[in-house]
């Protein structure tokens, strides 16, 4: 997924296989240790590392749990939102009802952070795959957002 970075910068494999580890005994301390150690992007990549591994195609569902529980306390955290919107468009894509999903966290990032051009940029990819469960109706409006902060953007072009 463009974007997603190797995780081996924040941690190392050792500490990924105990997470993963950790996450099958549903004990989330470690993850939530590890949240509060280091910044929030490379906290998305080892969460999005942990939710699907690239080497064997294992698929760790229970990731998406673990992040509506983060949301719990801190719903007005749109970083949250759009980062779940991301696993869920992007990465456990191939799953059925995951795009919906998706589609709904972008929203509701776009609402606690309206005209964000990533957020917006995001919403828009939901028009553009084969499912496209945003309208072109949606998309004509989000468009026309995102055509106000990033005039420059080439998904703004590619819709008009």
């Amino acid at each position: 997924m463009e974007g997603v970075t190797s995780f081996s910068k924040v941690i190392s494999e050792m500490e990924l296989n105990d997470l993963e580890t950790s996450l099958k005994e549903l004990s989330l301390n470690p993850l939530d240790s590890l949240f509060n150690s280091i910044d929030f992007e490379e906290f998305e990549q080892v969460l999005y590392r942990l939710a699907y591994n690239p080497e064997n195609g294992d698929v760790n569902f229970f990731i998406y749990t673990y992040m509506l529980r983060l949301l719990g306390g801190k719903e007005n955290d749109w970083r949250i939102h759009l980062s779940i919107s991301r696993l869920m468009g992007g990465i456990l894509n191939h799953i059925d009802g995951c795009e919906l999903i998706g589609l709904y966290h972008a929203k509701e990032a776009d609402k606690l952070k309206p005209m964000d051009a990533d957020i917006l940029e995001f919403i828009l990819y939901y028009n553009h795959i084969p499912e496209k469960i945003l309208s072109d109706e949606e998309a004509l409006v989000y468009s026309q957002k995102l055509l106000v902060v990033k005039p420059d953007s080439d998904i703004v072009k590619r819709d008009i």
